[in-house]
């Protein structure tokens, strides 16, 4: 079992409220610099620079799995659905399919650890029994010594907490040692790096994630699908290739801030902490939203805004991300 991995800063894609200018959010990928680094978590902050009448500085989440509109967090919309929400979807599908024990191999940092306090919870409630608890780091290359320790244990399935290629490895070293049961991953793996590094050894992965993965599976008229197909369209006309799942976080920001600005202008001017409590009122206020993460409708108490119909069931299939049947 490997040691904990270092922390790592963050990533930031920057626009300004507090200079009145046109721009009127800024957008942050990852965690700040002193907490543990989760992947794919996108939030829209509306900074305050500590403004006298609220008495409030915008910052980044504590954790990948919440994010909800209270205190410090009354400025910060998170665009990327709740790890709890896919963990709750993908769970409750594992335990339909017939599995009674489950494996659990995850990284050891907040992304892992968040999993797995999410799979701790939620499993008695739908009688699975968590048979191991092992982690690796990121950077590791080999995780033998995991994958023998989760086999031991007979378990009928293994979930794999990971994100990015770091996900390839838990579960090509399960197949190379001959475990035949059903393997399944999180919406971490969204990323066509996973099946090209993976091949065959992913093939059967399943995973709970979101619309811009299996749009093209859905039915020309679906709602989702048309959100997607009007991001892919827009991307492809600009850049001459295929977006992925990143370029869709930052589409799903402007397709909000986009909707929310034009009210939030007619009541007040860019700049001023009218304006920027009204562009957080409209966000709140913003309902069935349909978007690349999924069905957005935001509220003062909920500045996440999903729900189970945002959490699709994704498979490994002839070497594509298809929606599972």
């Amino acid at each position: 079992m490997s040691s904990r991995e270092g922390r790592k800063p963050s990533r930031q894609f920057g626009y300004s409220a507090s200079s009145g200018s046109r721009n009127i959010g800024y957008i942050r990928s990852g965690k700040a610099p002193d907490e543990p680094f989760a992947p794919t978590q996108l939030v829209i902050a509306i900074p305050q620079h500590f403004d006298p009448q609220t008495k409030v500085r915008s910052r980044a989440p504590q954790a990948a799995t919440s994010l909800q509109a209270a205190d410090k967090r009354d400025w910060a919309f998170k665009v990327v659905p709740n790890d709890d929400l896919m963990a709750s979807a993908i769970l409750k599908y594992i335990a339909k399919s017939g599995a009674k024990t489950l494996g659990f191999i995850g990284v050891s940092d907040g992304y892992g650890e968040g999993y797995y306090k999410e799979v701790g919870r939620l499993a008695p409630t739908l009688g699975l029994t968590v048979t191991t608890h092992e982690v690796y780091a990121r950077a590791d290359t080999s995780v033998t010594g995991q994958a023998l320790k989760v086999m031991s244990t007979n378990p009928d399935a293994v979930f794999i907490a990971s994100a990015g290629t770091p996900t390839v490895l838990p579960q090509q070293e399960l197949r190379e040692r001959g475990y035949t049961g059903k393997i399944f991953q999180t919406h971490g793996v969204a990323s066509e790096e996973f099946i090209k590094l993976g091949g065959a050894t992913v093939e059967g992965a399943i995973f709970a994630g979101e619309t811009f993965t299996v749009a093209a599976d859905l039915p020309a008229g679906d709602p989702f699908r048309h959100a997607t197909e009007q991001f892919v369209t827009a991307y492809e006309a600009v850049n001459g290739q295929k977006p992925n799942m990143f370029a869709a976080h930052l589409w799903d920001v402007v397709a909000l801030i986009g909707k929310a600005a034009p009210n939030a202008l007619e009541t007040a001017k860019p700049g001023t902490p009218e304006f920027r409590a009204a562009l957080r009122d409209e966000l709140e206020r913003g309902q069935n939203i349909y978007l690349n993460n999924g069905l957005s409708s935001m509220s003062k108490t909920d500045h996440n805004g999903y729900d189970e119909r945002s959490a699709f069931l994704i498979k490994v299939e002839g070497g594509k991300f298809r929606l599972a049947k």
